[in-house]
């Protein structure tokens, strides 16, 4: 049951909190309250307190000393700041001081208050742990840990270990631990009876002494990134060595992989994909990041590859681990080099080309000038109108007018937009131009077009 504690000078808000919160339905204890910061100081003296919620704007001793005050007294006690109004400065302090949440009496209504309560207390449990987990270091030379894909299927694995009686530790949401003196030959047996392709079981060699609580923070964050580096098909186990986790330098920036992965040269040469593929692997990126970061790949080279980046998402969607990008990555690269290998140009001439292309796709709603791309590739007319039909297979208008049409045609199906909308976000100021432009392209008016589709 976790105690707790009331303050607020204000004696009917005071009560109005301990009366309108069932805190045993959070296993919780309401075990006194006070208006003052002298007298709530002097009773966590004397008495045990787990939970704090206290005003921090009353007469005597309060705010930040308060604060001070209480943590002195009790390091280990959580609290709960209450407010009236959310004073940036003052809460930036106290969360400075280690206060677990703070909430303004607004939020304490009936239709707010399961929701609150619950949050507070997930969050109180949670930094127990973590505090517990502190005090505690690991007593063997290696330790054993089994990783599942959420909190519902660490439950999962939870109960078929305690129905199979094989000793084990919560140390986290998705983190078992067991002794490096573990059977693990019948620890393999259960985790592939559980579904070993949704488990990673870890060896980590060289643990002892180290706290419980800095092996969860390393498993979720350099751990992570080598996990999702270093999974394959078929595999489960994976072995390091803890002092060399500790090592990792950091991988690349969002930025870095944008610029290496855009230049020809790293589609071209098989030594510079290599190191730049080696680079990106351990990039610190959460799933998300991930998947924007390499959108904006497949985007750019879509060009040459051919690949249809409408469908990126469903294509990619599924993903977890290195081995599948790399696999999109090969195939990509497949592709363009398989464009580049059908033309005569230099790589340079190229290059230059292929950013003129991107251009006219990231511009196309509004007016292109062909002096524009010149004056970026650094081409003269006659020397880009030739390089440009050879490797595009068009002319510049032909190429610009075809992509805007494909472009709208996509808008059609996909949206319930206006023609006069669609006209103007591919670059065709003139409605009735564009309607004979599409018609001459597709054979259908847009109208008939999006009916049709």
């Amino acid at each position: 049951m976790i105690k707790v504690y009331v303050v607020d000078d204000e004696k009917l808000v005071r009560h109005g909190i301990i009366g309108l919160i069932d805190w045993e339905k959070y296993d919780m204890k309401v075990v006194g309250d006070s208006g003052s910061g002298e007298e709530a100081v002097e009773f966590i003296r004397k008495e045990e307190v787990n939970l704090l919620f206290s005003d921090l704007e009353m007469p005597g001793l309060s705010g930040i000393p308060f604060l001070r005050e209480v943590k002195a007294v009790r390091p280990d006690m959580q609290v709960v700041v209450l407010t009236m109004h959310q004073e940036f400065e003052l809460i930036q302090q106290a969360l400075r001081i280690g206060i677990l949440d703070y909430i303004t009496k607004a939020q304490i209504e009936e239709e707010n208050i399961d929701a609150l309560m619950l949050s507070v207390k997930k969050r109180y449990l949670e930094t127990m742990h973590h505090s517990q987990l502190g005090e505690r270091k690991i007593t063997s030379n290696e330790v054993y840990i089994w990783e599942t894909e959420g909190k519902k299927e660490l439950e999962e694995a939870v109960m078929l270990l305690e129905k199979s009686r094989f000793p084990f530790e919560p140390l986290s949401e998705n983190h078992l631990t067991f002794s490096g003196e573990c059977n693990i030959i019948r620890l393999k047996s259960l985790i592939e009876e559980y579904g070993a392709e949704k488990s990673s079981l870890l060896e980590l060699k060289q643990v002892k002494g180290i706290p419980y609580d800095q092996l969860e923070d390393i498993l979720q964050t350099v751990m992570k990134r080598r996990l999702f580096a270093d999974c394959r098909p078929g595999c489960f186990t994976y072995i390091y060595i803890y002092p060399e986790l500790l090592n990792v330098k950091p991988g690349v920036s969002r930025k870095e992989i944008t610029q290496l992965s855009m230049k020809m040269e790293f589609m071209v040469n098989g030594d510079c994909y290599e190191s730049g593929m080696e680079k990106i692997k351990y990039a610190d990126l959460s799933l998300e990041e991930r998947i924007a970061v390499f959108y904006r790949f497949n985007l750019y080279w879509s060009e040459f590859s051919g690949k249809d980046f409408t469908h990126y998402f469903e294509e990619v969607g599924h993903f977890q681990w290195w081995y599948q990008w790399r696999e999109w990555f090969d195939e990509i690269r497949r592709l363009v080099l398989k464009k580049i290998g059908e033309t005569n140009a230099e790589i340079s001439t190229m290059e230059a080309i292929h950013t003129a292309m991107n251009y006219i796709r990231e511009h196309m709603d509004r007016e292109i000038a062909l002096e524009e791309l010149l004056r970026m590739t650094g081409m003269s007319k006659s020397h880009f109108s030739r390089n440009f039909k050879e490797i595009t297979g068009k002319t510049f208008v032909t190429y610009l007018n075809d992509m805007r049409i494909d472009s709208a045609k996509k808008y059609l199906m996909e949206t319930k937009q206006s023609i006069y909308w669609i006209a103007r976000q591919v670059g065709y100021a003139d409605e009735h131009y564009f309607r004979r432009i599409f018609k001459e392209r597709t054979g259908e008016n847009p109208k008939e077009y999006r009916q049709n589709c």
